[in-house]
């Protein structure tokens, strides 16, 4: 368990391990909202704290644009990888109308675009992206300069509109 001092000095550290605030999210709930907005807060530990937080961590994030709706809904068991891909297979076979494309509206106030998402190479941007910009994670999807975690990542969120991009990859 982390003590109390070393709780309250990871959540004002800029370079916290993340997964230290994670452990500390888990085991104080009242640093939840310190944790949200802490820049080392990876986007998985925002989805937790927003179903899981306290009142105060969940208003925090919601002042952000972060809800558990905004990460895809409430959190669920992931499919195991066979079931996946066998999952995408299905969906790269649909129709073409199915499978065509609609360009998403970016709503995020970061000014990150579908045309950013798209072709960026910036792994960072990329990154940067898929954390602040939801709505345009299936353009993340369909970037060839995507690196495998983020596909991974994306691929377990269980989003038609990411699933039919990554399945256009292939």
């Amino acid at each position: 368990m982390v003590d109390y001092d070393a709780a309250v000095a990871a959540v004002q550290d800029p370079n916290a391990d993340p997964i230290l605030l994670a452990k500390i999210a888990y085991e104080n709930p009242e640093f939840g909202a310190n944790v949200a907005v802490n820049p080392r807060c990876y986007p998985g530990l925002k989805r937790w704290i927003a179903e899981f937080g306290d009142d105060r961590a969940r208003e925090t994030l919601a002042q952000y644009g972060f809800t558990a709706e905004a990460f895809g809904g409430p959190v669920q068991d992931q499919e195991a990888p066979a079931q996946a891909a066998q999952r995408a297979a299905e969906q790269a076979q649909q129709p073409a109308t199915q499978a065509a494309f609609k360009e998403p509206v970016a709503t995020n106030p970061y000014g990150f675009t579908a045309e950013q998402a798209l072709t960026t190479t910036d792994q960072m941007q990329i990154a940067q992206i898929a954390q602040y910009a939801p709505e345009l994670r299936a353009c993340i999807a369909r970037n060839p300069n995507t690196y495998p975690a983020l596909i991974e990542w994306l691929g377990q969120l269980g989003d038609p509109a990411i699933n039919a991009a990554l399945a256009s990859r292939q």
